[in-house]
């Protein structure tokens, strides 16, 4: 059933106002009744994180691996000690969860299953990768397995040198690599080597342990575990356009963090959130983490002009110097230390009005989960329209134009002049902490009145996000030194383009998602 309210206990109403004045009075006139078993489609952490991973991509935490081993040759670097401990450490690894994976060899121009009708214990399997005679084959079509990989859109694990070979038998030099790299990174996941050394007889060479994943890292952390107490005979590249961590710390002073309900606002020296009013129950209707997302969900009980107005009265003189009020949203710290792919320069933040385009998403998301069914009954195509998505089809079962967020969705509002970013702050503990311990915080526009200029019809459903501003790619020599040999530089060619075509500037450092209950 379907429920288009915005129904949380304490912001209900005041949402229906809100989005109301935003022009869309039909939808929630037509939906007051709508209570009971219908969808619900406010703005809960739930949907509020659906929304959040719309353009992520994330993969399903149920799907299997997909773990690919080149059989053609790269079985010779093996016969180093240290590299022989971290390839079984892998393999014991994943054979050791075989059911968690698809495992493949790659030779002879095939990608062919390994955990199949052939191979059945994994004892087996792991002696099949630790075999020379069977690893002494040809022309692992390592392309392929790349366009594989992107299709399929699941973590994985590629344990190749690189080395593809055209159809004359020749090495490629062209970069193969470079598109399938690309695409795996514009939708948000990163790639990460293990790099180890190996000779070919006089022919100096590497041997690539990549590791494809999203920003979970559950697949990563496999690998690691599978790497713990080995000789630490690799070194490591992430291949990335959000190489960081960002993460929120108990504000000392400032009340922020203070508890696990309490947010990252202003809070003064009782600990109460007298600024904005932020609820902090613990409950759907306060604040709440979005779960393994770089993302904040809270609720104002105070409109923006008393925020403003009680922002000004927490600086007066006869408050403590360090429990004046200073930031809106504050003690978050960044660790842009990693430099392999970019070196982050600057930072910026951006507001926008979601509160139309978040509810088409949830419209057309409850259509898509609840698809008109067709069915032959005499000879006659009928067609059944489940409740739960009536309003969202034709009788021909056709979704009706208006709510295909595909075609219309993204088209969001910004708004100017509310909210700043701390300059001084970041660059300042930047500075300081050399990348590891940069602070970020957003203020209050100081030229913000508490009127949303040219946007009198608000919806109350706000996303601030700290986005970058500036990112410079790394294309020092360590591309060379881990990606190239002599005779071979498409890899590292590849890793430069990707570098050059996917620069993180204005992608999403952090977001605080704001319900406004007034």
């Amino acid at each position: 059933m379907l429920n288009k309210s915005i129904n949380l206990s304490k912001i209900g109403f005041s949402l229906m106002i809100s989005f109301a004045s935003a022009g869309i009075v039909e939808c929630l006139s037509s939906c007051t009744t709508c209570f009971g078993d219908k969808v619900d489609i406010s703005p809960n952490p739930q949907n509020i994180q659906a929304y959040y991973e719309k353009d992520s991509q994330r993969m399903s935490s149920e799907s299997k691996w997909a773990a690919y081993f080149d059989f053609s040759g790269v079985y010779i670097a093996y016969e180093d000690p240290t590299t022989a401990q971290t390839f079984n450490g892998i393999t014991q690894k994943v054979t050791g969860s075989l059911n968690n994976y698809d495992l493949y060899s790659l030779a002879n121009e095939k990608i062919e299953k390994l955990n199949g009708e052939d191979l059945h214990s994994a004892a087996n399997i792991f002696a099949q990768l630790h075999n020379p005679s069977a690893q002494g084959q040809l022309y692992a079509p390592i392309e392929k397995t790349l366009e594989k990989i992107v299709k399929e859109n699941r973590s994985a694990l590629l344990v190749t040198d690189f080395e593809e070979y055209t159809p004359g038998h020749q090495i490629y030099q062209q970069a193969y690599s470079t598109p399938y790299f690309e695409e795996w990174l514009k939708r948000g996941k990163d790639i990460t080597f293990f790099v180890t050394d190996y000779k070919e007889g006089s022919l100096d060479k590497h041997l690539y342990y990549t590791v494809f994943d999203d920003e979970n890292h559950r697949l990563l952390k496999e690998i690691e575990d599978g790497l713990q107490g080995k000789a630490q005979n690799y070194r490591r590249f992430s291949l990335s356009m959000h190489n960081y961590s960002v993460m929120p710390k108990k504000g000392g002073t400032s009340g922020a963090y203070a508890g696990p309900c309490i947010g990252g606002t202003y809070h003064d020296e009782n600990g109460d959130d007298v600024v904005t009013g932020s609820i902090e129950d613990g409950k759907d209707d306060g604040f709440n983490y979005l779960q393994g997302s770089r993302a904040e969900l809270y609720t104002f009980d105070e409109n923006w002009q008393a925020i403003v107005e009680n922002s000004r009265g927490q600086q007066e003189e006869e408050i403590p110097l360090q429990y004046r009020f200073r930031h809106l949203f504050q003690n978050l710290f960044a660790d842009f230390s990693n430099i392999d792919s970019y070196k982050i320069k600057g930072l910026t933040v951006k507001m926008t009005d979601i509160g139309k385009d978040f509810e088409l998403f949830m419209n057309w998301r409850t259509a898509m989960h609840y698809k008109p069914i067709t069915t032959i009954v005499e000879g006659e195509k009928e067609i059944a329209i489940p409740s739960e998505s009536s309003d969202f089809y034709d009788e021909q079962g056709n979704l009706l134009p208006q709510y295909d967020y595909e075609k219309l969705g993204g088209k969001i509002d910004e708004i100017q002049g509310v909210v700043a970013f701390d300059q001084n702050l970041f660059t300042h503990s930047f500075d300081k902490t050399k990348g590891h311990e940069a602070e970020l915080a957003v203020d209050l526009n100081p030229q913000f009145g508490g009127v949303i200029a040219g946007n009198e019809e608000t919806s109350g459903l706000y996303r601030v996000d700290i986005v970058v501003a500036e990112a410079i790619p790394n294309l020092g020599t360590q591309i060379d030194s881990l990606f190239s040999w002599p005779g071979n530089n498409c890899l590292s060619s590849a890793i430069r383009n990707v570098l050059q075509h996917c620069n993180p500037q204005g992608s999403c450092v952090y977001s605080y998602f704001i319900r406004m209950n007034q």
